[in-house]
C-alpha cells in the first residue's frame, strides 16, 4: 500500500493505551484502587479533616479547567509529534486528557442522577409506608417514573436492534413505541406546556404590579412595554402601520412612526444594551461565585 494512503496512527499519550493491553489494565486497576482508598479515607476521616481534603480535590479539579482555558493550545499538531519544551508538554497533556476528563464529568453526572433517584425513592417510599395523607401522589409519581424509564429503555433497545431502521416509520411501531409516545409526547410535554402557560399568568400579574404608573420612570417603562407588546399583535400592528403610511404620503420621516419601526428601535437601542449590561453583571457574579467555590471560600448557609 502506498504510504501516503495509509491511515496515520493517533498520537500516543498517557491516556491512550491499546485495548485489553496490560498497560491499560494496570492503569484501570490503579485508578480503581486510588478511588476506593479516597472514598474509604473520606468515610473514616475526622469531620474536621474532610473539609481540607474536599477543598484540595476541588482546587485540583478547578485548576485543570483554568489551565485548559488559559494555557496555550497546540496548533497544527501532527500525529506522533513530541513537545519541544515545558509549555508544549503541558499543552499536549491538557489536550490529550480533555476527552478523559470530560468522560469523568459525565460519569459524575450519572452518579448525581442516581443519587437524585435514590433520594426521590427514599422520600416517597417513606411517605407510602407511613401512610402519609399525600401517599397517593407519591404512588403516582413513582409509578410514572418507573413506566417512563421502562418504556424509554425498551424503545431505545428496539431501535438498536434489527428493527431500528424500520421504527422510523410510524406504521411499524409496536406497543413499546406507542407507550413511550403516549407518556412523553402525550402526557409529559403537554403537562409542561400547561405548567408554563399557568406561569405566564403569574408573570403577567407581576408585570402589571411592576409597571403601575407611580413615577415618570415607571410611565416610560410602561409605555415602551406597551408599544413592544402591541407590535407583536399582527392585527394591531397592521392597522397602525397602514394608517401611518397613508398619513405619510411618501414622507420617509413619518414612516419612522410605524409601530414595527418604533418597536425595533426600542429593541435595538435600549433593550439590547440593557441585556448586555445585565449579562456583564451576571458574568462578573458567576466569576466571583466560581472563584469562591474553587477556592472553597463559600460557606454553606452563610448567605454571603
Amino acid at each position: 500500500m502506498i504510504p501516503l494512503l495509509q491511515a496515520q496512527a493517533p498520537a500516543t499519550s498517557f491516556w491512550s493505551e491499546a485495548f485489553n493491553s496490560s498497560e491499560l489494565w494496570t492503569k484501570l486497576i490503579i485508578t480503581l484502587v486510588v478511588g476506593l482508598v479516597v472514598m474509604v479515607g473520606l468515610l473514616y476521616a475526622p469531620i474536621r479533616a474532610r473539609k481540607p481534603i474536599i477543598a484540595f480535590f476541588t482546587f485540583i479539579s478547578g485548576a485543570y479547567w483554568v489551565l485548559l482555558y488559559l494555557w496555550p493550545k497546540p496548533i497544527d499538531r501532527q500525529p506522533g509529534e513530541m513537545p519541544l519544551n515545558t509549555v508544549e508538554t503541558v499543552s499536549f497533556w491538557l489536550a490529550d486528557s480533555n476527552n478523559v476528563v470530560v468522560s469523568f464529568t459525565q460519569i459524575l453526572t450519572g452518579f448525581l442522577l442516581g443519587l437524585g433517584i435514590f433520594s426521590l425513592l427514599k422520600i416517597h417510599l417513606t411517605k407510602i409506608t407511613k401512610g402519609h395523607k399525600d401517599a397517593f401522589f407519591s404512588i403516582v409519581l413513582l409509578v410514572s417514573m418507573g413506566l417512563m424509564i421502562w418504556f424509554g429503555y425498551a424503545d431505545w433497545f428496539d431501535r438498536l436492534g434489527e428493527r431500528g431502521a424500520m421504527l422510523d416509520n410510524r406504521d411499524n411501531w409496536g406497543f413499546t413505541q406507542y407507550g413511550r409516545d403516549f407518556l412523553f409526547e402525550g402526557l409529559l410535554q403537554q403537562m409542561d406546556a400547561a405548567m408554563f402557560s399557568v406561569i405566564a399568568f403569574y408573570i403577567l400579574s407581576a408585570a402589571y404590579r411592576a409597571f403601575r404608573v407611580r413615577s415618570v420612570e415607571a410611565t416610560i417603562l410602561l409605555s415602551a412595554a406597551l408599544l413592544v407588546l402591541l407590535s407583536l399583535m399582527g392585527a394591531v400592528s397592521f392597522v397602525w402601520d397602514e394608517n401611518v403610511k397613508s398619513i405619510a404620503n411618501g414622507n420617509p420621516f413619518i414612516l419612522n412612526f410605524q409601530l414595527t419601526e418604533v418597536a425595533q428601535w426600542i429593541r435595538n437601542t435600549f433593550q439590547t444594551s440593557s441585556i448586555r449590561g445585565i449579562q456583564f453583571g451576571v458574568g462578573l457574579g458567576a466569576l466571583a461565585m466560581g472563584l469562591r467555590l474553587w477556592l472553597s471560600l463559600e460557606k454553606p448557609g452563610s448567605g454571603s
